[in-house]
């Protein structure tokens, strides 16, 4: 990455918008229509939203699981004095 923030960074961040293949992020720039713009935002911010809900869920799920571990020695091998 070069480090490049505030202004200089504006045109790499707006050419990875239009770019990229997630859906929804690309229509908040390419239209006109401030309302439609907002509706695509809110659009994107639930889906996000919910992607992280869902992901805090499966791993609470998959975290509360018990799990038992069983150990046994091996005496066989021991030497006897």
């Amino acid at each position: 990455m070069s480090g490049e923030r505030g202004p200089a960074a504006r045109p790499n961040l707006r050419r990875f918008v239009e770019l990229t293949s997630v859906r929804g992020i690309s229509r908040v720039l390419k239209t006109d229509s401030v309302v439609v713009r907002v509706i695509w935002i809110l659009a994107v911010a639930a889906c996000a939203s919910m992607l992280i809900y869902q992901l805090r869920q499966v791993f609470v799920h998959y975290l509360s699981y018990e799990f038992l571990t069983v150990t046994k020695e091996d005496t066989s091998s021991a030497t006897v004095s």
